[in-house]
């Protein structure tokens, strides 16, 4: 006896990944920190992790 499986109802839906290179340059990260999340992550990471492991901004002052 075989069972019909709907592949729909099996496919698992991966995370997004963003490349680490363009999100610290889009985020106005300098070379050397860049360079530091690049050795730990790799050149692809899930949000999560960029949010996680970037540095704190610096605060921007109205005067």
């Amino acid at each position: 006896m075989t069972h019909h499986i709907d592949n729909r109802q099996t496919q698992r839906h991966s995370k997004p990944t963003y490349e680490v290179a363009s999100h610290c340059k889009k985020n106005g990260i300098d070379k050397a920190e860049a360079r530091k999340i690049i050795q730990m992550l790799g050149r692809f990471a899930s949000r999560h992790e960029l949010e996680v492991n970037a540095p704190p901004k610096k605060p921007r002052f109205r005067y």
